[in-house]
């Protein structure tokens, strides 16, 4: 894998007015996403978990301007993708694809499979002529395992993972680099869900894809992600290499989130609960650290400073215990 990073985003916040009254005016934000610093390099996966609503799927949105982001910066292969008017941002958009989390809201239920999987071809201009067209369809049918010869069914008539699977297709047909992956498996049955890890694991080793790979669901991280980053409400908390986090999380809700997950081995079993209470509001978030109202080990430094996210070696801690034990 390549030392520059592919994607870096930078200082990203995506905030989303709160308006009330009969005109409508903005009386506060929803800060979905809060100061996200991120780096995605060629050829490698990197987890981007957390608790429904912590703001991972609006970072992946951010990221491909399918909402605006408030500022920062989304830096792919050197270029600020904020930066830049919609003509420039265009032929970028090949390079970077999606695949949702339900691909049948997410297809076009009155188009056929050759016409869904063929409009990033004729838009890019990809290829020359209709029988190209359809033969590179086909092509791409049983890169994913599905047959060609379906090609002139609608989405209703695929079960769910045949369904994302044509949706990994459209996004394989513009040959991206980068492909985000929002919480691509979690609508599937538990077996289909392998079998869609699998098939990616093995596109990305064909093709040499980069993922983010969105989800919440920290059982599958540790198949496919090569790095993984913390996130909660809005922020960073920490950052590292897979197996390094797995073996010793250093922020207290990386430690509750793995607690959540069924171990067979012994030696994880109750080194700690799971997270407890309710995820504040971004709306309010709390001051100080944004964990410590759900925070195991909180202590008075932590309900009126804020972490920064402490950095030693390949990993990234955003809580006062990684820099300096509590005071007493």
């Amino acid at each position: 894998m390549s030392e520059e990073p592919l994607l870096a985003v930078e200082g990203l916040r995506t905030w989303f007015p709160i308006r009330r009254g009969v005109f409508q005016r903005t009386v506060g934000h929803v800060r979905a996403v809060d100061g996200v610093d991120l780096e995605v390099r060629a050829g490698e996966t990197l987890a981007l978990v957390g608790e429904s609503g912590c703001g991972k799927t609006t970072v992946g949105q951010s990221i491909l301007r399918l909402v605006e982001p408030r500022e920062g910066r989304v830096l792919f292969d050197g270029q600020d993708l904020l930066a830049l008017p919609p003509p420039a941002l265009r032929p970028l958009r090949r390079r970077l694809q999606i695949v949702f989390q339900d691909p049948m809201a997410s297809l076009n239920p009155r188009r056929r499979v050759r016409e869904i999987i063929a409009e990033g071809l004729r838009s890019f201009g990809l290829v020359k002529s209709e029988g190209a067209c359809t033969e590179r369809v086909g092509q791409l049918l049983e890169r994913v395992q599905l047959d060609p010869r379906l090609m002139d069914r609608y989405p209703h008539e695929f079960s769910g993972g045949q369904r994302q699977r044509i949706g990994i297709a459209r996004a394989l047909a513009v040959e991206p680099e980068l492909v985000i992956c929002d919480e691509a498996v979690s609508a599937l049955d538990v077996s289909i869900q392998a079998q869609i890890l699998n098939l990616l694991r093995d596109l990305q080793a064909e093709f040499g894809l980069a993922y983010l790979f969105i989800t919440h669901d920290l059982s599958v991280v540790r198949y496919l992600a090569d790095r993984v980053a913390v996130m909660y409400l809005g922020q960073i908390v920490e950052q590292a290499e897979t197996e390094a986090l797995f073996r010793e999380p250093g922020h207290p809700y990386t430690r509750g989130l793995l607690a959540s997950v069924p171990s067979v081995d012994p030696s994880r079993r109750g080194l700690q609960a799971p997270v407890l209470g309710d995820v504040p509001s971004p709306a309010a978030p709390p001051p100080g650290c944004r964990f410590h109202t759900r925070c195991p080990e909180v202590f008075e430094r932590c309900r009126g400073e804020r972490p920064s996210l402490v950095s030693s070696d390949s990993r990234g801690v955003r809580c006062f215990l990684a820099e300096e034990p509590p005071g007493p």
